[in-house]
């Protein structure tokens, strides 16, 4: 295996396996297979030796270069000249494709480099062929302070290998919170910076300005740095999204010290996971949360979690902010009480210790210094804590101003949980001046109009969605066009795919002049893989295109060969350094072990052995030199390109990350429950994946469960209910999985891991190749009853016959 991928043939099933622009008719919608069978009925197809002779004929709208190539980015502006079918139809195309951010931008390349880019997926090709002059120039064109010094010639060390995780401009020192704060309060000190909206107050905004937010964060530093909150030290907030969580988040970035949010919807075993393992100094916590209308106390939930921290190690000072507007303001302390041996003070008393003399400060850090941790979804055991850099910084502002087109003019409304990376997002776009909206509620309460009658009332011009609340919106009934919604202006939606079937209800619903964009990223890279494109059309199934910067490649999941160019599925990977990338993995070794293994260690190169076999080099080594890895980043998705528009589609995970409605977390988490001691005399063995048929809109996730010796007869309706109220109480409702089957065997590798995606690919109705590490392979056919399970029979059955 090499680590350039070349051409190679296109693939050779016959060509009605195909649509018109090359890809598998098994990743289209259902509607577009039932019309192409009716129309193959009545027409004859191409043999398959001519469909696999020429790619024109799998792929007439564009084909991949015939030339070797690195990455997909080197041939991205080769296309095809014969063409015998147009590309799809666009669905939404922009009214002045030279006016986005976009676009100017590419105008600047074109000048200051003497190029002739016609559009962005020619900037994108430019940006990852040229990465060092792209982010120079980039780090100036987004105006961040400190200038870099004027010798800069690379961003990094072009010798360093990407798993060394290249230091981008090694020796600047700069300051997340400074390139925030400093520049939009000087530009703007008296337009407003956030809104923040709680559930049922949606008439009842607090709205605090930029320059009342550089007060505020100055404050709130001010009492950091006198209560001896330092650099390095971690600062915790179990806060729902609001003003207050975004000061004390650039207060933190300011001093140095590193950010970690969890959402205060997460269950007990969650938070106990995340905190027990990077040990915050200090817990900012809310008094209560928003739940279908009600805002029950949190005062039980973070007792039962700090009395379930290590008692070996020393438990953070907490502080509790009131859910209201000016919480710093109220010094009412009958909430803080049961807490008196816990050390608990008020939002108040915290900031009592600032002194308006402390003058507002910035401490410049080198580029790798961490800024916030964040949490992978805990697949293989406990959550990964990954640790952004303070660099990331550019990479948000490529996305704002760039891909999104963000701006002072703009008004941002992310509809996100603190918990989920597009929080931190969400604060990149505050950094080039947009008001952006913070809510704390839920999305469907008390009905789905409610995300609609934000936008409507505050004027959003950009909204952050999901594909399972737009298919909410969509079954209610409620029609988008009774809300002014004038002013919006982008549309994004992430979490999971948009199908095909989505889009056109988009369009048919809300306005035809909005642009609805479909992209994907991920937690650990605090960024888009495939973000907007302001200056080019949408397609329904289809994200537009790569962000500016990141070389990104689809391999084959068997070869490691690009197979992009194809229309042929594989595994999303990134061939070159980018500033979001983690700076490492809290509390691993020291040569990042556990980081290395989570995204480097994909595709095992092969060699020639004596004789001319072909082996793996990690073949009868369990501990492979790194060398013995295509140097890549693998991101452990499923993904397939449109030649003809150069569009993506994600079909899924290649791994057991979890996905129901766009909420992703890991199997694990759901394991700490039902394999814990409240079930663990009553069931032996348990497995957590999701379930996603190619028909389906989302996600179901299913637990299957071998009940001990002797306790068979036990698996009833009330011992489902119980294992569901468990993972809902200790986890959050989001876990909650909708189908809990009894099985007699779970798959497992000779290594004694469970097989997690065999199964759920079996239960998805996919065939599936079963590896050879698997120890059991023939228990995998028990599972294909459940690809049309659609209600629990099973128990009530049971419990019915009792009865009788």
């Amino acid at each position: 295996m090499s680590s350039s991928s070349s051409s190679s043939s296109p693939p050779t099933a016959p060509a009605a396996y195909y649509n018109a622009v090359g890809l598998p008719l098994e990743y289209c919608s259902k509607q577009y297979r039932e019309e192409s069978k009716r129309t193959s009925r009545s027409s004859t197809a191409p043999s398959p030796s001519s469909s696999s002779n020429s790619s024109a004929s799998l792929n007439s709208a564009s084909s991949p270069s015939s030339s070797s190539s690195s990455s997909p980015s080197s041939s991205s502006r080769t296309t095809s000249t014969s063409s015998s079918t147009s590309p799809p139809t666009p669905l939404w195309t922009p009214p002045d494709p030279e006016a986005p951010p976009m676009s100017r931008y590419r105008q600047h390349v074109n000048a200051k480099f003497s190029q002739r880019l016609r559009d962005s997926h020619e900037l994108h090709a430019w940006t990852v062929e040229n990465p060092h002059d792209f982010w120079i120039d980039l780090y100036s064109y987004c105006g961040i302070v400190p200038a870099l010094p004027k010798h800069t010639k690379m961003a990094y060390d072009p010798a360093a290998r990407l798993r060394d995780i290249p230091t981008f401009f090694p020796g600047l020192r700069l300051n997340y919170a400074e390139n925030v704060l400093v520049p939009n309060t000087a530009a703007n000190p008296g337009n407003i910076a956030l809104v923040g909206l709680r559930e049922g107050r949606l008439d009842d905004p607090e709205e605090v300005t930029w320059a009342e937010l550089t007060e505020l964060v100055r404050c709130a530093r001010s009492a950091m740095v006198r209560r001896g909150i330092k650099k390095g030290d971690v600062i915790a907030g179990l806060m729902a999204n609001s003003v207050w969580i975004v000061v004390l988040f650039l207060a933190s970035a300011s001093v140095g010290a590193i950010f970690t949010s969890v959402a205060p919807d997460l269950g007990v075993a969650g938070c106990v996971s995340r905190f027990a393992q990077v040990e915050p100094k200090w817990l900012f916590a809310d008094v209560d949360l928003a739940v279908r209308g009600t805002r029950p106390s949190m005062l039980g939930k973070v007792m039962q979690v700090l009395k379930a921290l290590p008692s070996t190690k020393a438990k953070p000072r907490l502080v509790f902010v009131p859910t209201c507007h000016r919480p710093h303001q109220q010094r009412n302390m009958d909430y803080i009480t049961p807490l008196a041996g816990w050390a608990a003070i008020s939002l108040h008393e915290f900031l009592s210790k600032s002194r308006a003399s402390d003058k507002m400060a910035y401490v410049r850090l080198p580029t790798d210094h961490p800024l916030v941790i964040v949490y992978s979804s805990g697949t293989t055991g406990e959550p990964k804590c990954i640790v952004s850099p303070h660099m990331s910084l550019l990479n948000y502002k490529k996305i704002s101003l760039l891909h999104n087109g963000l701006g002072p003019w703009s008004t941002v409304f992310q509809f996100s949980s603190t918990s989920w990376i597009l929080w931190n997002v969400m604060n990149g776009h505050l950094s080039v001046g947009s008001k952006v909206i913070c809510y704390d509620g839920g999305a469907l309460h008390p009905d789905p109009s409610t995300m609609l009658r934000i936008c409507a009332k505050y004027r959003a011009t950009y909204w952050g969605t999901s594909p399972r609340y737009l298919l909410e919106l969509e079954q209610s009934g409620i029609r988008p066009d009774s809300f002014d919604l004038s002013e919006l202006a982008l549309v994004t939606t992430t979490g999971a795919t948009l199908t095909g079937e989505q889009f056109h209800w988009f369009y048919r619903a809300f306005s035809p002049s909005i642009h609805l964009s479909s992209v994907a990223g991920g937690t650990d890279i605090a960024s888009s893989w495939i973000a907007t494109n302001p200056a080019g059309p949408v397609y329904a199934n289809e994200m537009q295109m790569w962000a500016l910067g990141h070389d990104c490649d689809i391999l084959d999941s068997e070869t490691g060969q690009s197979c992009a160019h194809e229309g042929r599925p594989g595994e999303l990977v990134c061939r070159k350094p980018f500033p979001s990338m983690p700076c490492k993995f809290w509390g691993d070794t020291r040569d990042h072990k556990k980081y290395r293994e989570a995204y480097f260690e994909k595709f095992p190169i092969v060699k020639k052995a004596a004789g001319g076999l072909e082996v793996r080099a990690t073949d009868g080594d369990a501990n492979g030199a790194e060398d013995d890895y295509l140097d890549v980043w693998a991101q452990h998705d499923f993904i397939v390109m449109n030649p003809a528009t150069k569009g993506l589609q994600i079909l899924g995970r290649s791994d057991g990350v979890l996905n129901p409605s766009g909420i992703r977390f890991g199997s694990s988490e759901v394991y700490n429950i039902v394999e814990g001691p409240l079930f663990n005399s009553l069931i032996s063995d348990t497995l957590c994946v999701g379930r996603r048929r190619a028909h389906d809109k989302d996600e179901t996730v299913f637990l299957f469960v071998i009940m001990a010796p002797g306790h068979e007869s036990d698996f009833t309706p009330a011992l489902v209910e119980r294992l569901k109220s468990a993972v809902r109480d200790g986890l959050s409702p989001r876990h909650v999985p909708k189908f809990v089957e009894q099985v007699r065997e779970i798959p497992y590798t000779v290594n004694g891991k469970k097989v997690e995606v065999a199964v759920k690919r079996v239960i998805s109705g996919q065939n599936v190749k079963v590896s050879s590490t698997v120890r059991n392979p023939a228990c995998l056919a028990e599972y294909e009853r459940f690809r049309d399970f659609e209600r629990e029979t099973t128990p009530r059955r049971n419990a019915r016959a009792s009865k009788l």
